[in-house]
């Protein structure tokens, strides 16, 4: 069984139960310590998982009061390590304050970061389908094509996820994604994350179950502590502070740029598709000044 350990403010693991069992013993570890594992609904003091209850009685048995107490006259104690856990007594409350202001920014450039990324892939995605000479029109009509086309970015943001920690929409907003010692995701890890984003996280950016993918990732997102995908996967979000004006700036532009790219060769498509439905629009998308590709018999 593995488990992840919150030492320092920070998470950890994961850790087999004999390495656990090293640690107590050596004191690294210390009853208050909250331990997770796959299966536990919410993090716990590892001194009441049964798995370690004896650990911490035989350190009782070990170390009389009369040792002790000498070795507290020997070195002045030390206080413990912050923590950042939500159902600490003492500090719970502030701790949970500073955790949910801290994911606040950091989901909000998460969300961004993420649907530039996928404007700029659709937008291109629908550029090359209009230099091949495809029915435009027909493939917005078609939900299954839609349904699939973002398959293709996930694979490519794993491997960018893999090889660089940082896709072009995390590289200009300052976020990266690494596993919990700092080091970069395995091309298996970074798979199983992007199918779990594309999923769960985006619903296949599929109209209505998309925004709902997107609320439920909000909901759970504030209740972990991170996202589901980073929490089951043990991975760990880097942000950069403060974030870098030009970098905002090249965003906004990428942002802009794709979005009207995507318009101009859907536009007429969609324009028609409207017009069949609602014929009373015709004058106020006549009076408009859109720029739109040619249409291509």
């Amino acid at each position: 069984m593995r488990f992840w350990l919150i030492q320092d403010g920070k998470e950890c693991g994961p850790f087999q139960d004999y390495e656990l069992r090293e640690k107590i013993v050596g004191g690294d570890l210390s009853e208050d310590d909250l331990v997770w594992y796959e299966g536990l609904g919410d993090w716990k003091k590892i001194s009441e998982v049964d798995l370690f209850k004896g650990e911490f009685t035989r350190m009782e048995v070990k170390l009389p009061d009369s040792k002790v107490s000498a070795d507290l006259e020997e070195s002045p104690p030390t206080p413990p390590p912050i923590k950042r856990s939500l159902w600490d007594k003492q500090d719970g409350a502030e701790s949970k304050t500073d955790t949910k202001k801290q994911e606040k920014n950091y989901v909000l450039r998460r969300f961004w970061a993420r649907w530039c990324d996928l404007i700029c892939y659709s937008a291109i995605w629908w550029l090359l389908m209009y230099i091949a000479g495809r029915d435009i029109g027909a493939a917005i009509r078609n939900p299954w094509l839609l349904l699939t086309l973002f398959i293709p970015w996930f694979a490519i943001e794993a491997w960018l996820i893999q090889r660089f920690g940082q896709t072009p929409g995390k590289w200009l907003l300052g976020i990266s994604v690494k596993n919990d010692d700092g080091s970069n995701l395995s091309l298996k890890a970074a798979i199983w994350r992007s199918f779990r984003v594309m999923i769960t996280g985006i619903g296949f950016g599929w109209g209505l179950l998309s925004i709902l993918c997107q609320g439920m990732s909000l909901f759970t997102t504030k209740r972990l502590g991170k996202t589901a995908w980073d929490f089951v996967g043990g991975h760990k979000v880097e942000v950069e502070k403060p974030l870098r004006g030009f970098k905002v700036a090249g965003m906004v532009v990428a942002f802009f740029v794709a979005a009207q790219l995507q318009m101009a060769v859907r536009g007429p498509h969609e324009q028609e598709m409207i017009l069949k439905s609602y014929p009373a629009l015709k004058e106020l998308f006549e009076s408009g000044n859109q720029w739109y590709f040619p249409v291509k018999k």
